[in-house]
């Protein structure tokens, strides 16, 4: 048996995991406390585990109803990889304010890219596994091979791609500058994601 706050607090991560907006969140959350408060039943019985009354609840919902599209979903997670992963490669680079510039090699050019296709496509099969309504074994499996394929990729680049001649040198200046917007610009897709998942509970600020 669990208790109400465990099953609200089990499905209110549930419920972040499928993007579902704060307000939403907030009026299922608050629906889930007044059954059980008036009935004394056990929140498992009266909704079901916490991840697939979820999983129900989002299948109501669209984007004009609190429930971020699958499309936004992956363009914003994409956005916020690429940010993250060359703001802090170029921030470090950039730092080193070498007067002849920060130089990139082909293994640079090939790898970074990849690595940024695997984080994608992991994070997409894994998010498949944790709120698809079937199929969940074969996502998970999937993920893994992903990862399996990510790490393969980078060593063959480390083992097989020239990391001596330069492809492209930038002043370290731009670099780290590029660094600083791209941290930037993630922070505040982060910060968004944020507010946007905050519990608003109904009638409440």
């Amino acid at each position: 048996m669990m208790t109400l706050d465990e099953y609200t607090d089990d499905l209110h991560k549930a419920l972040r995991f499928h993007e579902i907006s704060g307000e939403r969140m907030g009026e299922v959350l608050a629906e889930v406390e007044a059954h059980v408060a008036e009935t004394g039943e056990d929140p498992v019985d009266a909704f079901g585990r916490p991840r697939d009354y979820a999983k129900q609840v989002a299948a109501q919902l669209d984007p004009a109803t609190g429930k971020r599209s699958t499309g936004g979903m992956v363009l914003a997670f994409v956005a916020i990889a690429t940010l993250a992963l060359f703001g802090q490669t170029f921030f470090g680079d950039g730092l080193a304010l070498d007067e002849a510039g920060v130089a990139y090699t082909l293994r640079d050019v090939v790898a970074q890219p990849l690595l940024l296709v695997a984080v994608v496509v992991v994070f997409l099969l894994v998010h498949l596994a944790r709120t698809a309504q079937a199929n969940n074994k074969l996502y998970a499996g999937g993920a893994v091979v992903a990862v399996i394929a990510g790490v393969g990729a980078q060593m063959l680049c480390n083992k097989f791609l020239d990391d001596e001649a330069p492809v492209v040198t930038a002043p370290s200046w731009l670099i780290l500058a590029l660094g600083v917007v791209f941290l930037i610009g993630m922070f505040a897709m982060l910060a968004h994601s944020i507010r946007r998942g905050r519990v608003r509970y109904p009638n409440k600020n």
